[in-house]
């Protein structure tokens, strides 16, 4: 017996028989009592693996950098539910065949909810979104107007705009960014806040500015000999990972950091702390993500609404950057 089956028969929705199953406010009593009765004369296991599984879903890992950033957030969650009634049990998407449906994957491993880590625009679960009748939550991903799928992830909009806020401070008005792919949503938001942050700077936005990368160490050293043909005095990355690769590969080149261009990154992942790139950035928290997608998931479970939630990302000042005298103008 599953879900679809005890709704078919209960005439009532699949939503509706998950929520009375999981005990969530919004769901009266007597179809509570209704569904869990029924449940229970089909053999369908109420309070068992239907409310203690929750699934910690990888879609793409990608690049090198995601390994570290997906394990310091999915860490977190882990141990967030450590002292829950679930169990968390962890899967890759990016194997699954093209039949696969995101609904009846949840239905059929009987997952009360899942966080979902890595999904961007390519990914066919990103299709599937609107249509998802289980509780999620993403990582640095939009969600659509579905009352069951919620997002968690950093400010990108005023972590850029406090990036470049600190290089106009130090004097520089000819500003580039390095970005990720872009069929990425947390890529997309960052270059959108890029050119938000350098018009309320009152700076142009110029097209040789920008180069677009893959969040690979690649593409930054790749980025490098394009930069390196611009007048730029500093660049803001979308990852760290992309910015050492940029500062090793404008080395390559005879320009040195900071002296002739100032490089910040975003994440301040660990593997960089206290290394020789001594890497201006933004921090991440990224425990604080983790443990606010679980309590997030947990309230979808019991019938909250879904929102999307934007945590306080921090600027770390390191050498990176110098300061330009006399200062720019624009």
């Amino acid at each position: 017996m599953t879900i679809r089956q005890i709704a078919q028969q209960l005439n009532l929705s699949m939503g509706t028989v998950s929520k009375a199953l999981n005990d969530a406010p919004d769901i009266s009593e007597e179809t509570k009592a209704l569904v869990c009765e029924f449940a229970r004369k089909t053999g369908y296991r109420v309070g068992g693996a239907a409310k203690s599984r929750i699934a910690l879903l990888y879609q793409f890992m990608q690049a090198p950098y995601q390994n570290q950033l997906f394990y310091s957030v999915a860490a977190a969650f882990s141990l967030a539910a450590s002292n829950s009634k679930y169990e968390i049990v962890t899967d890759t998407l990016a194997n699954k065949d093209e039949a696969f449906c995101m609904n009846d994957y949840m239905e059929k491993n009987r997952f009360a909810g899942a966080f979902v880590l890595g999904v961007n625009f390519l990914s066919p679960v990103c299709e599937q979104l609107k249509e998802i009748r289980f509780p999620l939550v993403l990582l640095d991903t939009d969600t659509p107007e579905n009352p069951h799928v919620a997002s968690v992830g950093s400010n990108n909009i005023a972590a850029i705009r406090a990036a470049v806020g600190h290089l106009r401070e130090m004097g520089h008005a000819k500003i580039g960014f390095l970005a990720g792919e872009p069929q990425s949503f947390v890529s997309s938001e960052r270059f959108a806040a890029y050119i938000l942050a350098i018009a309320s700077a009152g700076l142009r936005y110029e097209n040789e500015y920008v180069y677009f990368g893959d969040f690979t160490k690649a593409c930054g050293v790749a980025a490098a000999a394009h930069f390196a043909k611009t007048d730029v005095t500093a660049i803001v990355c979308a990852s760290d990972i992309m910015a050492i690769g940029l500062i090793d590969g404008l080395r390559a080149r005879g320009v040195r950091v900071p002296e002739d261009i100032s490089v910040i990154g975003f994440d301040d992942i660990e593997l960089l702390r206290d290394t020789q790139y001594d890497l201006t950035t933004i921090r991440q928290d990224f425990s604080k993500i983790g443990e606010t997608a679980f309590g997030m998931l947990c309230a979808l479970i019991k019938g909250e609404r879904a929102h999307r939630t934007v945590l306080p990302a921090a600027l770390i000042k390191r050498g990176s950057v110098r300061r330009i005298s006399p200062p720019e103008e624009a």
